[in-house]
């Protein structure tokens, strides 16, 4: 590592708590402290004048327990990365896992005692989870009037996030993710301002918004059509918009005006919130697909994404949400529920897509569960129109791929 980064044990068990030490301070870039329960590290954390970039800490401790600590963590430093270390029953660490994403911290993996070293090496070396929603939290509160203006100044973009086949590791499409390049705080990512617009209620600003990154996205499905690439374009649409009549054929009129097929996109069914006139919603869902467009249920199992909407309306793919993804291991809860909804949409012949895979470990337990597409850092992030052009043109297969690895 070329610079040194710190990193926080706390742990009650005085060897434990000091073999684990040892371990981290054998890798090199590593500066450890040292805390004997969550009382002692928060007051650790409040009076050190240098960014703790990682915690590691136990479950059951005396004084303040680590499920008191990851709560008031996401309060003090909620960008802060952390490692849970237990020998609880797995189902306590998934809830735990669970509380540590809703607290906004960065949950970098969980560990079993003891630690194994190779273990913990791999995993401080995965790559730091994405930190849009902490950085959203520096940036001010945008009004909606601000949000308006910058809509009518063209200051939103598409940034394309590419897919993967699990099969082979090639390119198979991509998402459109909205960016506002602002002025003063350059990209901004949508964490910060997607909510208002769609807590709006307002379906003329959310139909702007929505056309504006599509006319965006529109360069990539062209360079795919002219390079006879396989995949679409996937645009993210909310729900409140689908309960307007005539959203089908606006969008259809949009991607005539750009000169492209139908087939050349997916509509990412995005809910934030319940649908208010159903028939409306499946009546444009029903008019996108017979168009030719391609049409996704994003983020199932989560918010108002289920079973009951995959029985009503013509979906042709399954997005899988990354909160399924992390901490995916044989035998556990979560790899049930997702061999059985990856089981059910391939009988109701819906393309399976994983989101957020950023590991080797997760590739390849999904490839075991016969998920069939895969998007995260893992293949590649997100980035700009340009920026995709020359990822491209220079991309070569996934890194296991390369180097002959056995899946």
């Amino acid at each position: 590592m070329n610079q040194q980064r710190t990193i926080l044990v706390v742990e009650d068990q005085p060897f434990q708590r000091r073999a684990l030490v040892r371990q981290l301070r054998a890798i090199e870039g590593w500066h450890v402290l040292e805390a004997t329960d969550g009382q002692q590290a928060l007051v650790l954390l409040e009076n050190l004048s240098e960014r703790v970039d990682t915690i590691i800490t136990d479950l059951d401790m005396p004084n303040m327990d680590g499920i008191a600590l990851i709560r008031r963590l996401g309060e003090v430093v909620p960008d802060t990365g952390v490692v849970l270390l237990s020998a609880l029953d797995r189902s306590v660490l998934t809830t735990v896992e669970t509380l540590a994403r809703d607290q906004r911290l960065n949950l970098v993996g969980i560990l079993e005692k003891p630690a194994d070293p190779a273990e913990l090496q791999a995993m401080l070396s995965r790559p730091i989870p994405s930190r849009s929603a902490a950085r959203a939290q520096s940036l001010p509160r945008f009004s909606l009037g601000e949000i308006e203006s910058a809509l009518r100044a063209g200051q939103f973009e598409a940034f394309v996030q590419p897919q993967a086949s699990l099969a082979n590791g090639e390119f198979a499409g991509c998402e459109a993710l909205a960016r506002w390049r602002h002025p003063e705080f350059g990209i901004v990512p949508p964490v910060a301002f997607i909510s208002a617009i769609e807590s709006s209620g307002s379906a003329p600003l959310i139909e702007e918004f929505t056309l504006a990154i599509l006319e965006s996205a529109a360069p990539v499905a062209s360079r795919l059509q002219a390079a006879v690439l396989p995949g679409r374009v996937a645009i993210n649409v909310p729900f409140l918009w689908l309960d307007q009549p005539e959203t089908a054929e606006r969008l259809a009129q949009a991607v005539a005006r750009l000169g492209l097929p139908a087939e050349r996109f997916t509509i990412e069914v995005t809910e934030s919130s319940a649908s208010t006139n159903a028939a409306n919603a499946l009546e444009n869902l029903a008019r996108l697909r017979m168009r030719g467009f391609g049409l996704s249920i994003d983020d199932f199992g989560t918010g108002f994404s289920s079973l009951e909407r995959l029985t009503h309306a013509p979906f042709t793919e399954l997005k899988l949400d990354r909160a399924f993804v992390l901490g995916l291991e044989p035998g556990s809860a979560r790899w049930a529920v997702v061999e059985s909804t990856i089981a059910l949409a391939s009988k109701l012949r819906l393309v399976t897509i994983a989101e957020g895979v950023e590991t080797l470990t997760e590739w390849n337990n999904l490839i075991a569960l016969g998920c069939e597409l895969v998007q995260g850092f893992y293949f590649a992030k997100p980035m700009s129109i340009a920026d995709f052009e020359i990822w491209l043109r220079q991309r070569q297969p996934t890194p296991h791929l390369a180097a002959g690895l056995t899946l």
